[in-house]
Parts: structure tokens; C-alpha cells; sequence
């Protein structure tokens, strides 16, 4: 999972946080799709079938935030990242979870993800 879109948010947040305080919220979906729990036998866990990440920064009237559910598939690439946008009031609905976010803010879908700044230093 830590590959291909997952880790471009991965990125997206380490260059991003030298920018500004930033605020990372995410989990898991569980599914029913027991053709990938390739773990209930020998561990007794179900696989995930997507993750979610949210990332707010600013304050007050410059409150931002980017989300995603990214499936847990090999299709999750780097280059599909933005098929995997979704705003933070359907993140809300989808999870369940409450994201300290503005209301105004929640509605906000980007078209694209956050582009990796010049210069930053992922590592």
C-alpha cells in the first residue's frame, strides 16, 4: 500500500509541512471482499479495501484541505492519484468520521491534487 498514489500523499505532506502546520487525519475502509483477505488464516485481520487521508492547513478564513480514498488495488498509481479526490463532506458520509474542518471548506474538491513544490526535499 505504501506505494504508487499513497505515496505521492506521503510526499505531498512531507513538502507541504515545510510550508505550513498542517494537520493529517486518515484510516481505513473495511470491505466485503473476502478475495483479498489474504491475512484472516494466518493473523486474523481483513484486508482494507481503500485508505483515506485528509490534509488541512491554515486557519480561520484560510482553511484548506485535500482528501482522498485511495483503493487498496494495483491500480492505485502515482499517475491516478486524482481519480482518488473527493471533497471532505463525502469523505465524512463514506467514513462515518467528523474532520475538524470549517464548513466552508468541506465542500471544496480540488481538480488536482497539491503539486509537489520546487525544490522540496522529500526525504
Amino acid at each position: 500500500m505504501n506505494r504508487g498514489a499513497w505515496l505521492l500523499t506521503e510526499e505531498i505532506v512531507e513538502c507541504y509541512r515545510d510550508i505550513d502546520e498542517l494537520l493529517v487525519i486518515g484510516g481505513v475502509i473495511w470491505g466485503d471482499n473476502p478475495s483479498d483477505d489474504y491475512f484472516v488464516k494466518s493473523h486474523g485481520v481483513k484486508t482494507p479495501d481503500a485508505f483515506w487521508k485528509v490534509i488541512i492547513r491554515g486557519a480561520g478564513q484560510d482553511e484548506r484541505a485535500i482528501a482522498w480514498i485511495v483503493p487498496n488495488t494495483p491500480e492505485a498509481t502515482k499517475k491516478n492519484l486524482d481519480r482518488y479526490l473527493v471533497s471532505v463532506d463525502e469523505l465524512e458520509r463514506v467514513t462515518g468520521e467528523k474532520i475538524p474542518l470549517a464548513d466552508y471548506a468541506k465542500h471544496d474538491k480540488p481538480a488536482v491534487s497539491w503539486l509537489i513544490p520546487k525544490g522540496c526535499n522529500k526525504g
